[in-house]
C-alpha cells in the first residue's frame, strides 16, 4: 500500500491530533508513499460546518450541560437518537460522495477515519473496494463508533474492545489511542526541565485545559501557586484565557502560561503532576510520560467515561474542587501515591499505537 487517507472531524483537537499522528506513522514506515489528513467539515457547506465545529467549542466551554443531552441522547436509541441519525444522514448526504471522488483523485488505497462523522456509511458504501478503518481517540467509544462495516477497528482501551465484542463486532485490534512518535522516548525529567529553563528542584505541575482551553484551568493555577508550586499552564486556543491568565500572573515568576505548545512532551516530562481534563489524546500523551493525573471538570460523555478508566486504572484521581488543587497536589506528592500513579500510567500507556495501527492496516490491505 502506497497511499493512505486518514479522515477527521475539526470538532476539538484530538481527533486531528490522531490522524497526523497516523500519517506521521504511516511515512515513517513508508517513506516512499502518500499519506494525506482531510478534514470531512470541508466537504459540507460552511454553515454545517460552523455548527458542528463551532457548536462543539461553545457547549464543550460554556453549556457541558447541552452536550450531555446530545451525547447520552444519541448513545441511547430513542427520539432524540433518530432525530440526530437523520440530521447525520443529511450530512452524510451532503459530503460523502465529494469525498469518495477526493479519495479517487489521491489513488487512496485504504482510509483510516478518527471520527465517526460519516465514517460507517462511508465504509459501507466502498464495501468491496479500498477497505475503512476506524481508529478510537478515546478510551471508550459512543455508538457511532462501533459498527461492523468497517474493515477493522483500533479501540483505544481492553474496554473499548470489548464493547465492540459484546456487540457480535469481533475485527476489532486494542491499541491505544494514537499519539505522536515523540512521545514513544520521552525526555528525562532533568533534560526536559532544563530545556524549559525550571528549577531541577522545584514542584512543577502541568495545568491543561487541553486543545480548546477548557475546564478550571485559572482556579487550579492560582490555588497552586498561592501554596509555591511552580506552575506550567496551558491554554491552548483559548486566546481569552490565555491573556487574562497572563494580566493576572503578570508578576507571578512561578507560573508560566502558554496558549498552544508545540514542544508538549517536555511540559508532560517536566511535571511531577498534572491538572488536567480527561481528553482521550491529552491523556494518552500523559500516560506515556508516567505523569499522575488529576483530573477535573470533564466535558459530560466522552470525557466522563475516559475519566471513569483512567481512574479504574490507577492512573487518575478526581478532581472535585480545583480551588483546592494544591492540597490535592501536595497530599499525592507527600504520600508516595504519585509515584504508584505514576507506574500505573505507564503500565496502560500505548506510545507505539499509531505505529501498530499502520502495520495492520498495512497488512490487511495488502490481503484485501
Amino acid at each position: 500500500m502506497k497511499t493512505l487517507a486518514l479522515i477527521y472531524a475539526s470538532e476539538g483537537t484530538g481527533h486531528k491530533s490522531a490522524a497526523f499522528a497516523l500519517r506521521e506513522a504511516f511515512l515513517a514506515a513508508n517513506p516512499d508513499g502518500e499519506a494525506f489528513c482531510l478534514d470531512i467539515l470541508d466537504f459540507v457547506p460552511p454553515f454545517m460546518k460552523s455548527l458542528f465545529s463551532g457548536g462543539y467549542d461553545v457547549m464543550a466551554r460554556s453549556a457541558p450541560w447541552l452536550w450531555s443531552r446530545f451525547y447520552w441522547g444519541s448513545d441511547r436509541r430513542g427520539g432524540q437518537a433518530s432525530a440526530f441519525e437523520w440530521v447525520h444522514g443529511q450530512f452524510c448526504r451532503a459530503c460523502l460522495p465529494k469525498l469518495r471522488q477526493r479519495l479517487a483523485s489521491k489513488g487512496a488505497e485504504a482510509a483510516i477515519f478518527t471520527h465517526y462523522f460519516g465514517a460507517a456509511e462511508f465504509a459501507a458504501m466502498n464495501r468491496g473496494r479500498a477497505p475503512v478503518y476506524f481508529a478510537d481517540t478515546d478510551f471508550e467509544t459512543h455508538r457511532f463508533q462501533r459498527s461492523a462495516e468497517f474493515a477493522m477497528s483500533f479501540a483505544g482501551s481492553p474496554r473499548a474492545a470489548r464493547q465492540r465484542i459484546a456487540e457480535g463486532i469481533t475485527n476489532v485490534v486494542t491499541t491505544g489511542v494514537p499519539v505522536a512518535r515523540k512521545y514513544a522516548k520521552m525526555p528525562s525529567k532533568a533534560e526536559a526541565r532544563e530545556k524549559l529553563g525550571l528549577p531541577h528542584d522545584a514542584r512543577v505541575v502541568l495545568v491543561s485545559g487541553g486543545g480548546i482551553g477548557a475546564g478550571p484551568v485559572a482556579e487550579a493555577a492560582k490555588s497552586l501557586a498561592s501554596r509555591g508550586f511552580h506552575v506550567l499552564a496551558v491554554c491552548g486556543g483559548n486566546a481569552k484565557l490565555r491573556a487574562r491568565m497572563k494580566a493576572y500572573f503578570m508578576y507571578k515568576e512561578n507560573v508560566r502560561v502558554e496558549g498552544f505548545v508545540k514542544d508538549m512532551e517536555n511540559y508532560y516530562a517536566a511535571a511531577d503532576l498534572a491538572v488536567m481534563k480527561p481528553g482521550g489524546l491529552s491523556a494518552s500523551e500523559a500516560l506515556c510520560a508516567g505523569l499522575p493525573m488529576l483530573l477535573a471538570d470533564p466535558i459530560p460523555g466522552q470525557e466522563e467515561l475516559n475519566l471513569s478508566y483512567l481512574t479504574a486504572n490507577g492512573a487518575a484521581r478526581r478532581l472535585v474542587l480545583p480551588q483546592r488543587a494544591a492540597e490535592a497536589a501536595e497530599k499525592l506528592l507527600e504520600n508516595g501515591e504519585a509515584r504508584e500513579m505514576s507506574e500505573k500510567a505507564k503500565a496502560i500507556a500505548r506510545p507505539y499505537a499509531a505505529a501498530e495501527i499502520i502495520a495492520a492496516v498495512t497488512e490487511n490491505s495488502e490481503i484485501w
